[in-house]
Order: C-alpha cells, then sequence, then structure tokens
C-alpha cells in the first residue's frame, strides 16, 4: 500500500509535536515554582515520630474502690474516691504497761516518830480496751468526731512502798479493782488535702481499789488494810491529724494531740496499821498542774461498705497538786503526784454510710 508510509510519517510527526509540547509546558511550570508568586516548596527530611499521646481519661471506679492500673497510653488523674458521710466504728484493743501509772504522796510536814513521809504506789496496767467511735462529715472541709471508750482489767499487781520517820522502810503489794471510763468529742477543720486540725474535750474517769494486801514488809502484824484512789480529768486538746489515701479503698492516719494543762479532781484514801499503831492517809483537791499527750497511728482498708485495719496509740498523763491533806488526823501540806502513761494495740471493724 502506497499510503502506509505517509500514514506512519504523519502519526511520527504528532508524536514529536506532543512531546515538544510537553517539554515547553514543564519548563514553564518549573519557572513558575521558582518565581517570586509561586515560591518553591523544598521537600522536608524524612523523620521518625514517637507515637502521640492522646490525654485520654482512665476510667474511674465508682463503688469506691480502685481504678484499674495506670498504663503509658492512659496517664492516671486525680481519682475521686467517693465521700463517706459516716463510720461508725469498734475499736479492740490490748492495753499494756508495766508499772503504767504511779501515785506518790510526799508529806512536807513536821515528821514524827513512825508516821509517814512519803509514799509511792506503782502498778500495772492491762486489760482489753474496747472503744465506740462515730466519724461523721459536716462538710468537705470539717468533720466531727465522738468517741466512749472502757478497760476491762485483766488482774493487775501494784506495789507500794513506805518511807517511815525513824523507822525502816516498809512495802506490800496490792490487787487492784482498776475502773477506767472515757467520753471523748472532738472537730477537724481540713487546711491541706492530707493535713487537718484537731480540738476536742475530754473526760476520763480512772479509779482503784487496792485489796487483799500482800508480801507484806515493814508492817508488825499483817492486816487487811485498804487503799482507794479516784481522778476525773477534764482535757481540752488540740492538735493535728494527717491521712493519706494511696487509693480509694484503703486509709494512713497519723494523729499527734494535748494539752500543756490537765483539769481534774482526785481524792486518795487509805488505812496504814504499822507499830501497831492505825493511820491514814486521805488527801483529796482540785489538780492544779499537768498536761496531757497522744499519738495515734492507724490503717485501714475498704471493702464494699465494711472497713476494716489496725491501730496503735499511746497516752502519757501528769497530774501534779500541792495542798493540805488529813495525814493521820492532822492537817499536813503534802504533794500529789500522779502519772499514767500505756500503750494500745488493736484492731478495728467499722461500716459506712
Amino acid at each position: 500500500m502506497t499510503g502506509t508510509p505517509i500514514f506512519r510519517v504523519v502519526i511520527l510527526s504528532l508524536i514529536c509535536l506532543s512531546l515538544t509540547c510537553a517539554m515547553a509546558q514543564d519548563n514553564h511550570w518549573a519557572a513558575q515554582e521558582t518565581s517570586a508568586n509561586f515560591p518553591r516548596i523544598e521537600p522536608q527530611p524524612s523523620t521518625n515520630r514517637s507515637p502521640v499521646i492522646r490525654n485520654v481519661s482512665a476510667p474511674i471506679s465508682t463503688n469506691n474502690f480502685m481504678a484499674p492500673p495506670c498504663q503509658p497510653q492512659f496517664p492516671c488523674v486525680p481519682q475521686n474516691c467517693k465521700s463517706v458521710n459516716s463510720e461508725p466504728s469498734v475499736y479492740v484493743g490490748y492495753l499494756y504497761k508495766e508499772h503504767g501509772a504511779e501515785l506518790q504522796v510526799q508529806n512536807n510536814g513536821p515528821a514524827t516518830a513512825g508516821s509517814t513521809t512519803f509514799t509511792r504506789n506503782d502498778f500495772d496496767l492491762q486489760g482489753i480496751w474496747i472503744e465506740l467511735a462515730l466519724p461523721m462529715t459536716i462538710n468537705e472541709t470539717m468533720g466531727l468526731i465522738l468517741t466512749g471508750a472502757h478497760l476491762f482489767s485483766l488482774q493487775p499487781t501494784s506495789v507500794q512502798s513506805y518511807s517511815l520517820a525513824g523507822a525502816p522502810s516498809a512495802a506490800r503489794q496490792w490487787s487492784p479493782e482498776l475502773q477506767w471510763w472515757e467520753v471523748n468529742a472532738a472537730g477537724t477543720y481540713q487546711f491541706l488535702p492530707s493535713l487537718s486540725g484537731i480540738m476536742g474535750f475530754r473526760w476520763t474517769y480512772f479509779g482503784s481499789n487496792f485489796n487483799n494486801p500482800t508480801n507484806q514488809s515493814g508492817f508488825v502484824n499483817p492486816n487487811a488494810d485498804s487503799a482507794t484512789l479516784t481522778t476525773n480529768s477534764y482535757i481540752p486538746y488540740s492538735g493535728i491529724l494527717i491521712e493519706n489515701k494511696p487509693d480509694c479503698r484503703s486509709a494512713i492516719k497519723v494523729a499527734a494531740y494535748g494539752s500543756p494543762i490537765l483539769p481534774g479532781d482526785f481524792s486518795y484514801t487509805e488505812t496504814i496499821n504499822l507499830n501497831q499503831v492505825q493511820t491514814s492517809i486521805s488527801p483529796k483537791g482540785l489538780f492544779s498542774c499537768g498536761y496531757f499527750f497522744e499519738g495515734l497511728t492507724e490503717y485501714s482498708m475498704r471493702r464494699d461498705l465494711w472497713s476494716m485495719g489496725g491501730f496503735v496509740r499511746f497516752t502519757a498523763v501528769h497530774s501534779e497538786r500541792s495542798l493540805g491533806a488529813n495525814m493521820g488526823g492532822v492537817n499536813t501540806p503534802v504533794d500529789i503526784y500522779l502519772d499514767r502513761r500505756n500503750w494500745v494495740f488493736g484492731g478495728k471493724i467499722g461500716y459506712t454510710f
């Protein structure tokens, strides 16, 4: 066919013309990229970026339990633990301190032959301590604590020694019947998330009947003398309370509070039969000086509406007074000292509302 070469020439000419136009257009666009109106955009080097960590809140427990553990892609957020309006609790512990209480009577009057110039009674404190507590929340920063407690004494012993004018010293051992009651009311105010101030008032009745004297030394004839001690303390106090909640179901409390004064009243009566002469010691009055201190550590865990834990408490009380007392029927100036120190170790169980 004669037309075939001519057709091929036409096709090749069109292809060449298309390539020439395309190259020209490409040069034109390249010129535009470098112009002032169309700045050239240089390609950016590739970089390996770490995965973006999004602030996705971890789920928070609504049933007073600990939220799931924090993950790197789910950072922790503050937990809003369920507030507790009230938590009636029972504390049961063992109270013990060898020579936990001490009573001293110092005779400052004229000494007569055979009269008692000084006596000291050291007695153990031991027994089961039971306390009922009712902490309540008033608002976000204020709270109220009401407690009542009693010691069930367990066979304590006491040793009393005597200094006599112009005669050898004497001593004997008692089997005391202890009575210890306490009622306490305190308010708390939260200054910081974990720090609160505490102010309160405590009434304490502490007394003992000393019976069945044994192991008597210096007494001419063993006898069935007796002694009685009663004290009432009216203690205003203040201090701090630190409470930390690592999660919504556990809590650690540390408290320290006290008072530089210790108002109260006391009465002590004892009959003595030395050298076949019966005499008595009978001071009574109001305490004028003293101090009170108490420290508490408590740990508890909550499951559902119940809370359980343990506690350790230390208490120190010191009272003193100078007054005129009946010593053998004669009004004699005496100094009275009463010290009490004890530890309580135990556990608690409570129910939250």
